[in-house]
């Protein structure tokens, strides 16, 4: 029998580490996700800590332009959370590529981000293996100068990965570690490659997906990419209209690569759209699925460009090498 929201924020609450002495602060926007909000604050009653709301009347980024960020409830949403163990983020958007996450995970505080229906939060929960997985990944990132992905559809990007600061990203769906965010659900990592060193061709093919659109690529698009940066997006109607989106934002940021890397979550599943309603998904099982390649265009907090024009990229049928060595094979995670 499948569990309550309640239940399941119980379970993640305590693989979290969440303990009687603690308060947790749940970020919401106001008229939205209230299901999140009671559910979360009742597990947190339900552990025997403390729990508050931070309301604001709208922190999610709009899809589309216009868009001119209002960030006047911040500073005393920031105060509030500072008093806090463990933030909990369940507004529609999430404050993902946002100062606010900086900010309070820099302050030594655990976020955890919740946005998928409960029947994908029960199904990819984390655990101990997953976590594995995903370090194993980090670490091979870290002590890489160069990633490289290609695919018989003609896909060869390459981009610098050097340096010990290369900022990593490790999602394994809970946080029980101070400063830590995640994002629950997830399975993957990737990094923030060197800002401007992206080059190559990157294209998609019937059945790759556009997050937050939430569906699958129909046509061949071929991306350009060049210094960081697309400069021609070439092929059928998606891409005409993801021209026509980027042209949309009237901002040379919207056209750079973010991060990159690659899903390591054995049972997150690429048909999710066509199982579920694809509008009450975030997409993270895409995200997460076992041997994909998935890159960003647009925000990358480390590189100062806060651009509010998204899109993740998940593929199919990659091939992700670090100096020669394989992660995943045409789209399947190597052997280790």
């Amino acid at each position: 029998m499948p569990k309550s929201l309640r239940q399941l924020f119980v379970e993640q609450f305590r693989r979290c580490r969440l303990t009687a002495d603690e308060t947790v602060a749940v970020i919401s926007e106001h008229g939205k996700k209230q299901e999140y909000v009671d559910a979360a604050v009742g597990a947190a009653q339900d552990l025997g800590a403390g729990a508050l709301v931070l309301t604001a009347s709208s922190l999610s980024e709009p899809t589309l332009p216009p868009y001119q960020g209002d960030g006047r409830e911040v500073p005393a949403l920031l105060a509030a959370a500072g008093e806090a163990d463990f933030v909990v983020d369940v507004t529609v958007g999430g404050l993902i590529h946002s100062s606010v996450r900086t900010r309070i995970t820099g302050n030594g505080k655990r976020m955890l981000f919740v946005a998928e229906p409960a029947a994908v939060l029960e199904r990819l929960m984390g655990d101990e293996d997953l976590r594995a997985r995903v370090e194993a990944g980090g670490r091979k990132l870290k002590a890489g100068s160069q990633l490289r992905v290609t695919s018989k559809a003609g896909t060869d990007l390459i981009a610098d990965i050097s340096g010990d600061d290369l900022p990593v990203t490790h999602q394994w769906g809970y946080v029980d570690e101070p400063g830590r965010w995640d994002h629950w659900p997830s399975g993957f990592v990737a990094c923030f490659p060197r800002d401007r060193t992206a080059q190559g061709t990157i294209v998609l093919q019937p059945g790759d997906a556009l997050i937050p659109w939430q569906r699958y690529v129909r046509d061949e698009v071929a991306f350009r990419v060049e210094n960081g940066f697309i400069t021609g997006i070439d092929g059928g109607l998606d891409a005409q209209v993801l021209r026509d989106y980027f042209e949309a934002w009237q901002d040379p940021e919207v056209y750079a690569v973010s991060h990159m890397g690659w899903g390591l979550h054995p049972i997150a599943n690429w048909s999710a759209f066509e199982v579920y309603e694809p509008r009450s998904l975030y997409g993270q099982e895409l995200r997460s699925t076992p041997g994909n390649f998935m890159w960003s265009t647009g925000p990358n907090r480390f590189a100062g460009r806060e651009t509010p024009a998204h899109l993740d990229i998940p593929m199919r049928g990659c091939t992700v090498e670090i100096d020669g060595e394989a992660m995943t094979v045409d789209g399947v995670l190597a052997e280790s």
